[in-house]
């Protein structure tokens, strides 16, 4: 099986996200992008680790961490990516084609009261699907929680996700 690595969103830490998604039940590697404060630098220690591995992992990427996947995928091929609230907002495009999963919360950024988060939303689904297959699935909740701060991982969606996750390896 490819390795599946996890980026956490904006101000988080990897064990803030493998809390969050609670039981997974595949193995995963949560990159430390150090809660994204310098992006390039992060996004330079990615690179390196993925060109690194001996095939293209599948990626999991919560807000933040979705959109450097989307830049991630214009340097290295990917095997397949979970996109979860995640905007495309470092990046003109994506690269590749490989297979996606979108996932946005029925309170979170595609349904905010802020018309800002409502169009990246969108331009995240127009990017993505203009070369990928993409599958859209709905989760439960907001974007984030402030007490205690936490990814919305909505976990009812967990298998859900690897049954996707094995269909498309």
């Amino acid at each position: 099986m490819p390795q599946i690595i996890a980026l956490h969103g904006d101000f988080a830490t990897p064990g803030m996200l493998e809390r969050d998604m609670g039981d997974f039940q595949l193995e995963v590697a949560f990159f430390d992008a150090h809660r994204w404060l310098n992006f390039d630098a992060a996004m330079g220690r990615l690179i390196t680790l993925v060109k690194s591995l001996p095939e293209p992992p599948i990626m999991i990427g919560y807000s933040r961490g979705g959109s450097a996947i989307a830049s991630l995928s214009e340097w290295v091929e990917l095997r397949a990516a979970v996109l979860y609230e995640s905007p495309v907002l470092n990046s003109e495009g994506v690269g590749g084609s490989f297979p996606v999963l979108q996932i946005w919360n029925n309170e979170g950024a595609k349904y905010s009261r802020f018309p800002a988060r409502r169009k990246q939303a969108r331009r995240s689904e127009q990017l993505w699907e203009k070369n990928h297959p993409v599958t859209a699935i709905e989760g439960v909740g907001e974007h984030f929680t402030k007490r205690p701060p936490a990814h919305c991982w909505d976990q009812n969606l967990n298998q859900q996700i690897v049954d996707w996750i094995l269909a498309a390896i």
